[in-house]
Order: structure tokens, then sequence, then C-alpha cells
């Protein structure tokens, strides 16, 4: 009698594995997938609209520290001739 129960529980689980792997899972990924590809698809539509030609974007403005420092560094000059 025990054999039987240990039978039944083995083609239980077989089967409850089976139809996650056959028919859940591949749902699931489907699924997944869809939501990824809406988000990068609403990620990708946000960007900004063609702007009439010949305008101009800033996006980025520099401090005015970073050029007095590279002011400060130049170096020294040396006059050099060309010897052939």
């Amino acid at each position: 009698m025990w054999f039987l129960k240990f039978l039944l529980i083995v083609a239980i689980v077989y089967l409850l594995g089976y139809l996650f792997l056959r028919v859940i899972l591949p749902w699931l990924l489907k699924k997944m997938v869809k939501k990824f590809a809406k988000k990068m698809n609403m990620q990708f539509d946000d960007s900004p609209k063609q702007k009439k030609q010949g305008s101009i974007n800033i996006d980025y403005v520099p401090d005015n520290q970073n050029v007095e420092k590279s002011e400060d560094i130049k170096g020294d000059y040396v006059d050099f001739e060309e010897i052939k």
C-alpha cells in the first residue's frame, strides 16, 4: 500500500513539474518580457522632440573656476631652432 502512495505522489509531482515547466513558466517569461519591452519603449518615447533646424541646446555649462585654473598652468615657452 505504501508503494502505491509513493507512486501516486511521484506521479503528481511529475505532472505538476511538467505543467509548470511547459505552460506556466513560458507564460510568465512572455509576460515579463512584454512588461520590460513596454518599459523600454516608454523610456525612449520620452526623448526630446525634433528641434527646428539651427536651434542650439546647451545642457551643461562648466564652472568658471576650472577656466581660471587652466590659465595658471601654462608652462614655459621654449624657442627652438630646427637643425638639419
